[in-house]
């Protein structure tokens, strides 16, 4: 099992759009996928609400004095690929949440404020997995919302890799993301011929390769 744990200081970089497409994605080439849905907004638990999605989104929320418990609730779930939605900002969920991850995607948009708190959550990121000298745990920065025909689109990858980690393929500001979420089913299921679908296996396909990096 491996466990990729979705983390942003900010909000509205694409947290939740990131994990259920990913899932979904994974779901097509035969793993076995759960989505952890951490973030008290339950924005996941709501895109699962239909029924379409094919695979489980668990809503596991962390109260004060539970981290063990919230650890072992995921840990024991059987899944190939387990996806973290975790709430913004630094609290202890995103700690445990960094902890227990095989691979951290920190998503991160065009704007200078997204860049910024990407910055600060990849410090905080690095400073965690310094904690375990034994951790192998892998980290990529995720360009969202990315519109190539503007300066910031065009530049965005140059800026994050200037942060010294993975810079993963970048996913568009595309339709079928939002139409994917209003149709309760992942953007390859949705509209698999699409710009968003076509953006989600390469991305899929960079998040493999990072997991081969950890081991089985």
């Amino acid at each position: 099992m491996h466990v990729i744990s979705i983390v942003q200081q900010k909000g509205g970089v694409g947290k939740t759009t990131l994990a259920v497409n990913v899932a979904g994605a994974l779901k097509q080439r035969g793993l076995s996928v759960m989505v952890v849905d951490a973030d008290p907004q339950g924005s996941a638990t709501a895109w699962a609400i239909p029924r379409k999605l094919g695979f489980e989104v668990r809503p596991e929320l962390m109260t004060s004095g539970t981290l063990s418990i919230w650890l072992r609730n995921i840990l024991k779930q059987r899944a190939d690929v387990i996806l973290i939605d975790t709430p913004a900002g630094l609290s202890s969920v995103f700690r445990a949440a960094v902890d227990v991850a095989d691979l951290v995607l920190i998503p991160c948009g065009p704007s200078s404020l997204d860049i910024n708190a990407a910055r600060t959550t990849l410090l905080n990121v690095v400073a965690a997995l310094r904690s375990d000298v034994r951790s192998k745990t892998q980290i990529a920065v995720v360009p969202t919302r990315v519109d190539v025909s503007t300066p910031e689109g065009q530049q965005i990858a140059d800026e994050l890799s200037a942060l010294g980690e993975s810079v993963s393929p970048p996913l568009s500001h595309d339709v079928y993301f939002v139409r994917a979420f209003t149709q309760g089913v992942s953007v390859t299921a949705a509209a698999p011929d699409s710009n968003a679908a076509h953006e989600m296996k390469a991305l899929t396909e960079f998040l493999l390769d990072s997991l081969s990096a950890v081991g089985a």
